[in-house]
């Protein structure tokens, strides 16, 4: 995001002057100045697109055109990066706001679990409390009962409460009685030691389901904290982009208020306005023209341009001033028939596209079979400059150069650009593009045969 930040001040420091800065004029001090002077001197600082036009320096103003949509394409690109940076960081937060939301029933849930565990367990130790309670009740009791015994009887003292039984049966009595209170205290005091061993029992048992909710409750507590941090990062992250967005439309926006100015200093410069066509490759033939292949030649296969016969390492010219919109060399020559090399179309070898502007008329053209491409992406060309050589690369049986013409319209060439235009100018290829003829009466665009404005020479 650094990077994007330093191209969009790179940009606004390095296009704007160039191509935002009116006609400024620097006077000296207000209280030196001296309308009748006649030796006081204004002086005007001009752009240098201005510079350029007043100058008729073509290639200082081509620089200037290709600098600005160089800079417009990679400021776009940044946009349209940010945009999905910025919409990624949205969907990522409310990803992460959802599961944090989803994590509150969870909570909430284990909440009512440990309280309720906490419940059971503070009643568990009241009533061992209780039983303990009567446990050392009984203790004290039974401790009481033998210090009195032995105060008081002894053992010669149990012996004449039983000898001084009245006959045999009350003597058992006797016994009975005193084993009675002996065996009651010992049952009722095992009783209760059973009882404080049953609840200490459930007591822990309730103390380690319970650490084990807690444990559950912290960590899902810590899960929803960090997936809230996560979805707070994303908010800041979609507005730190939005920001920067805000930062890059406004360059953006600065360079389209440049072409205003742009397309009359290309205009006056003759850039892209040009006011006809001229012979692509000179002292060349036409070798095959459109629409079909004849004498049975591939079958009869669509053909849509004109070839262009010439010797290998020919020129091949700009048959009017226009800007590049696709380049590419990558394919050997020469070629042989069948050959599908070619970045765009297949078979078509070493590619150029370009777009003109002719008679407020606007153009497509398509290069095939190039040996050598001098162009690439963004150039502006003049009428005239050499994009490249004939060759014979992709499915070729010769050197030449097919050269495709497509109607796009009438207007600005610079508004077209902007277009987007894939590789057929939208107008298709083979049946479909024959079906797509402009002089079938199709609206633009459309397909002509370059025959009738680009003669061999």
């Amino acid at each position: 995001m650094i990077r994007k930040l330093f191209s969009i001040i790179l940009i606004v420091f390095l296009v704007l002057p160039l191509c935002c800065c009116k006609t400024s004029f620097i006077y000296a001090d207000e209280d030196d100045y001296d309308e009748d002077d006649e030796s006081y001197e204004v002086y005007e600082e001009k752009s240098d697109y201005e510079k350029c036009v007043e100058d008729k320096d073509k290639a200082a103003c081509r620089a200037i055109a290709k600098n600005a949509q160089n800079n417009l394409k990679n400021i776009e690109d940044q946009i349209a990066a940010a945009k999905n940076d910025r919409d990624a960081a949205a969907a990522l937060a409310n990803e992460y706001a959802q599961k944090a939301d989803s994590l509150q029933g969870e909570i909430d849930n284990l909440k009512v679990q440990i309280e309720e565990l906490k419940a059971r367990i503070e009643e568990l130790e009241i009533q061992i409390a209780e039983n303990e309670a009567k446990v050392e009740a009984l203790n004290t009791r039974v401790r009481n009962r033998m210090v009195e015994s032995q105060k008081t009887m002894h053992f010669n003292g149990y012996l004449e409460f039983i000898l001084g039984s009245k006959s045999f049966t009350d003597m058992l009595s006797r016994v009975y009685g005193v084993e009675a209170i002996v065996s009651k205290d010992k049952s009722d005091r095992e009783m209760l030691l059973d009882t404080i061993k049953q609840l200490t029992a459930d007591k822990i048992e309730l103390d380690a389901k319970k650490a084990e909710l807690d444990q559950s409750y912290d960590d899902i507590v810590a899960k929803q904290a960090e997936l809230i941090a996560m979805q707070e990062f994303y908010e800041e992250e979609e507005m730190r982009i939005s920001e920067e967005l805000d930062e890059m439309t406004e360059a953006r926006d600065s360079i389209y208020n440049t072409f205003d100015d742009l397309r009359e200093a290309l205009k006056a410069t003759g850039v892209t306005v040009s006011d006809g066509f001229v012979p692509a490759v000179h002292n060349s033939w036409i070798s095959a023209t459109v629409w079909h292949y004849g004498g049975g030649f591939l079958g009869g296969a669509w053909h849509l341009g004109v070839d262009y016969a010439a010797s290998r390492g020919r020129e091949i010219h700009a048959p009017a001033g226009g800007v590049v919109i696709r380049a590419d060399s990558s394919c050997s020559d020469p070629g042989y028939l069948g050959n599908a090399c070619g970045a765009w179309i297949s078979g078509g070898g070493n590619q150029v596209y370009m777009m003109c502007e002719v008679d407020g008329r606007i153009y497509g053209l398509i290069f095939f079979h190039l040996n050598s491409v001098y162009v690439e992406y963004g150039d502006y060309l003049l009428q005239d400059d050499v994009i490249g050589t004939v060759g014979s690369s992709g499915s070729s049986t010769g050197p030449h150069c097919h050269i495709e013409m497509y109607y796009l319209g009438r207007g600005e060439l610079l508004d077209y650009l902007t277009m987007g235009w894939n590789a057929t100018f939208s107008v298709g290829r083979g049946a479909t593009a024959y079906e797509n003829r402009c002089e079938n009466g199709t609206p633009a665009p459309c397909i002509l045969n370059p025959e009738y404005y680009l003669p061999a020479n």
